[in-house]
């Protein structure tokens, strides 16, 4: 499933140039992806504090750019972990790496 990124809306929301956009988004992509990493190994060794700061930086840097699933996938496992909910934390993990690593822009 492929996510499609209208890079110039995003821009136009955030009124900057589209060039500007697009080096974010290639930045965001790559820093996600070291979060999902990192995010993963906490998960398996069920480290919250590092399941926490995994979550709230894939959250912040999505909500800047007005990736709003991923920012809310995100935002969910953080609050969880937060109040110590049940939660299948590897298939929601899952979800956010699909998100990420199908992120397609026009």
């Amino acid at each position: 499933m492929n996510k499609v990124i209208d890079l110039q809306k995003i821009a136009d929301e955030l009124e900057f140039d589209i060039e500007d956009v697009e080096m974010l988004m290639g930045v965001f992509v790559e820093s996600a992806r070291e979060s999902l990493e990192t995010l993963k190994v906490a998960i398996e060794h069920n480290d919250e504090e590092k399941i926490l700061n995994a979550a709230h930086a894939i959250k912040g840097s999505a909500a800047n750019l007005t990736l709003v699933d991923i920012a809310s996938l995100a935002k969910t496992l953080e609050t969880k972990v937060r109040e110590k909910e049940e939660l299948d934390y590897l298939s929601i993990y899952s979800e956010l790496n699909e998100l990420v690593n199908n992120i397609q822009c026009i």
